[in-house]
C-alpha cells in the first residue's frame, strides 16, 4: 500500500517568492489580486470558472511552460492540480483562502452527472501559505475549510454504523486508532472554533494544522469515509438545485446540522461552532423547498451514485420528516 503524502509547506509572505520559471498560472481574478506582490513569470495566466473534467483537460492541452502556479482556493488549486498531472510539470500551491483541503490533497474533484468525482491526479511540490493574506480574507469565506474538519462528527458516525452493518468494504475497515484521531480532531475544532472564526494567527494556524492533519488520516486510512458522508452528498445532490453558485463550506455546513439531526446525535453544539467559524449554514440562495427537495430524494441519489453507507441509504425520508428536521435545525 502506496500512502500518498503531504506538500513540502513553506510559510513566507507571498513578498518572498521569486520564480524566474516560464509559469503556468491558474487563478481567479480575486485570487490574484492577493498574490501580486509574488515574482514570478507568468507565460499564460488563466481565469478558471468551469469545474468539469472537460473544462480542465481543455486547459491542461492549451498550457505551455516549465511551472505550474495554482493560487486561490479550492476550484483553481484542483485545476493546477490536473494540469501540473497531465503535463509532468511541477505545481505550487498559494491558497489565499482556508475555503477547502485541495492544496492538500491528491485528486481534483470535477462535477459530472450531478455528483462529484475525484481523478487521481499530484499533490502541490510546495505550498507556499502567507498567513497575512489568510487572515485578511473575506470573514465569508476564511474559516469556511472547517466545515470540511467539522463534516467528522456526522461522516465518522457513519463509517462506524456501516461497520456494524457489514457494510464496509475489506480497504475501508473502521480501525479504533482512526477513530480516536479523528474525535480528538474534532473536539480541537469545537474547542477553536471562535479563534478561527475571528481569523486570529493563532486561529487560522489551528485551521490549517487540522486541515493537514484531517487530509494525512484520510491518507493513512486510504479513503476519505471518516470525513465524507452523508453532508457531503447532501452537497452534491442540493447544488444541481441552485441557480447560483455557494460556498461549499456553507452547504456542507447546513448538510452537517440536517444529517446530525437525523443520527439524533447531540446537533446543537455544531450549529454553534458555525455561528462561531461565522460559516453561513443558512445561504439565501438555498430555498427550504430545494432543501426539502433533496433530503426526500437523497436516498435515491446515493443509489443512483453507488455511494458508500450513510443514514441516507436505510432511512426513507419522507416529506413529514424532511419538513421537521428543517424547521428543527433553521427556526
Amino acid at each position: 500500500m502506496e500512502i500518498s503524502r503531504l506538500p513540502s509547506i513553506e510559510k513566507r509572505p507571498f513578498a518572498t517568492v521569486e520564480d524566474p520559471s516560464e509559469a503556468i498560472v491558474l487563478t481567479t481574478e480575486p485570487a490574484w489580486e492577493c498574490a501580486r506582490a509574488i515574482s514570478i513569470n507568468p507565460r499564460q495566466r488563466i481565469s478558471i470558472h468551469g469545474n468539469t473534467q472537460a473544462d480542465m483537460e481543455a486547459i491542461a492541452e492549451a498550457c505551455e511552460g516549465e511551472v505550474v502556479y495554482g493560487i486561490g482556493g479550492g476550484l483553481a488549486i484542483d485545476t493546477a492540480k490536473l494540469v501540473a498531472a497531465a503535463n509532468n510539470l511541477p505545481l505550487i500551491a498559494l491558497p489565499t483562502v482556508l475555503s477547502t483541503d485541495a492544496f492538500l490533497t491528491d485528486a481534483t474533484g470535477v462535477r459530472e452527472a450531478g455528483c462529484v468525482r475525484y481523478l487521481p491526479t499530484k499533490t502541490p511540490d510546495t505550498v507556499i501559505v502567507d498567513m497575512e493574506v489568510l487572515c485578511n480574507a473575506p470573514a465569508s469565506m476564511r474559516a469556511s475549510g472547517a466545515a470540511d474538519v467539522l463534516s467528522i462528527a456526522t461522516a465518522m458516525w457513519e463509517w462506524q454504523e456501516a461497520e456494524k452493518l457489514g457494510e464496509n468494504r475489506a480497504d475501508e475497515r473502521v480501525t479504533r486508532q482512526a477513530v480516536d484521531i479523528g474525535d480528538a480532531l474534532l473536539q480541537t475544532l469545537l474547542d477553536n472554533a471562535r479563534d478561527i472564526g475571528s481569523g486570529t494567527p493563532e486561529g487560522l494556524t489551528c485551521l490549517f494544522e487540522l486541515l493537514c492533519m484531517e487530509v494525512q488520516l484520510c491518507n493513512l486510512c486510504g479513503h476519505s469515509r471518516l470525513e465524507e458522508g452523508s453532508e457531503h452528498y447532501f452537497t452534491y445532490a442540493l447544488e444541481n438545485r441552485l441557480t447560483v453558485p455557494v460556498l461549499h463550506g456553507e452547504l456542507v455546513g447546513l448538510g452537517i446540522l440536517l444529517m446530525a439531526v437525523l443520527q439524533s446525535q447531540p446537533w446543537l453544539q455544531y450549529r454553534h461552532a458555525l455561528e462561531c467559524l461565522q460559516i453561513n449554514y443558512r445561504p439565501t440562495a438555498v430555498s427550504p423547498d430545494a432543501i426539502a427537495e433533496t433530503l426526500t430524494h437523497l436516498s435515491a441519489y446515493v443509489t443512483q451514485h453507488q455511494l458508500p453507507y450513510t443514514v441516507a441509504s436505510t432511512l426513507r425520508i419522507t416529506p413529514e420528516i424532511a419538513e421537521r428536521t428543517i424547521q428543527t435545525v433553521l427556526d
